[in-house]
């Protein structure tokens, strides 16, 4: 955008992420909404900080708040002065410094209620009441389940994933509902093994391989034995074989991508690993999203398509994304506990 400062873009990004958390705790008070439209219409450019944040926001999920727990009677501290975000304080002095530490926030009353603190940072991310109900096996965040079938057949679900099994006597079917899945099938040639993706499946007789699906589509990897992956949705419908290392990306709307890697770093996930190769690094964090128990926002469309190859530890996820960003030029705010925004330096 034109004619922007630095300064000018950077205070209405901290704005834009206010609005996302306060509109979050008072989505019904029509006061808070006034304000909140009366500052988007002030100027094009928070216009478009709040465009940004609130895409970023999107791609997180939805957020619910599954526990609360005491939290003490804060120190008393100076109220902010009137501005565009109400019912939040902060030490006014250290805006530009600190304007993404929520953590010096606190309500005018000087408490915080912990099940409203939670609701407005979104701690933790919740199968929704359809998914439990249609799932019989499924995961949390950071969690890896392995479910062991009636063939002998192994499935080992990554964090925030979701199947339906389905055998018959001619055919062995699972839905992956949600997330990633890896698959070590038994063979039977009398029953085929399926993995149904919204619609792009995978077909096998006995195997080992990996399949996850996104917004976007499904990619599958394969560690051991052949697999066919078809989409008949699309137009022309796609049909392709894998072999041992390689890859497939299908899209929804047919686009195919095939890619090969080292069979070792098939389902990486598996050892807490995200291996990427040659990614934006939109695709890092999307893959450390489901061992993160909160929100992670990206700030910057260069900074966020840079493409990066490298093995990062999800099983410290904010860590991951310190290494990520300090090597590529960005940087990390951790807002709270469990609100993390990245951004270009």
């Amino acid at each position: 955008m034109m004619g922007v400062s630095d300064d000018e873009a950077r205070r209405a990004d901290d704005d834009a992420v206010e609005w996302v958390i306060l509109l979050r705790e008072e989505p019904n008070d029509p006061e808070v909404r006034a304000r909140f439209d009366a500052w988007l219409a002030a100027s094009p450019i928070n216009a478009n900080a709040w465009a940004t944040t609130a895409h970023a926001y999107d791609r997180a999920g939805d957020a619910r708040p599954v526990f609360s727990r005491p939290v003490r009677v804060a120190e008393e501290r100076p109220v902010l002065p009137h501005g565009p975000i109400p019912n939040m304080r902060r030490r006014g002095e250290d805006r530009r410094r600190a304007s993404m530490n929520f953590k010096r926030w606190l309500p005018r009353s000087g408490t915080m209620v912990a099940g409203v603190a939670i609701a407005c940072l979104a701690i933790i991310v919740t199968p929704s009441i359809s998914l439990r109900v249609e799932a019989d096996h499924l995961t949390g965040t950071a969690e890896v389940n392995e479910v062991a079938l009636d063939d002998g057949s192994k499935i080992r679900l990554a964090p925030e994933s979701a199947i339906a099994v389905t055998y018959a006597a001619n055919r062995r079917q699972i839905r992956l509902l949600k997330g990633e899945a890896w698959f070590d099938v038994q063979r039977d040639p009398a029953r085929p093994f399926y993995v149904d993706a919204n619609g792009i499946t995978t077909t096998v007789l006995g195997t080992a391989f990996d399949v996850r699906l996104d917004a976007e589509g499904a990619t599958t990897e394969v560690a051991r034995g052949q697999v066919r992956v078809a989409y008949d949705r699309a137009a022309p419908p796609v049909s392709e074989q894998l072999a041992p290392g390689e890859a497939v990306r299908v899209s929804f709307d047919g686009t195919v991508q095939r890619d090969t890697r080292p069979t070792d770093q098939v389902a990486a996930w598996r050892n807490r690993q995200i291996a990427v190769r040659d990614r934006p690094i939109t695709d890092v964090v999307d893959a450390l999203r489901p061992w993160f128990a909160g929100v992670i926002l990206v700030r910057g469309d260069g900074f966020a398509r840079q493409r990066v190859t490298g093995i990062y530890n999800a099983a410290d996820p904010v860590e991951a994304l310190k290494g990520l960003t300090q090597a590529y030029g960005g940087s990390v705010s951790t807002v709270t506990p469990w609100v993390i925004v990245l951004s270009s330096r």
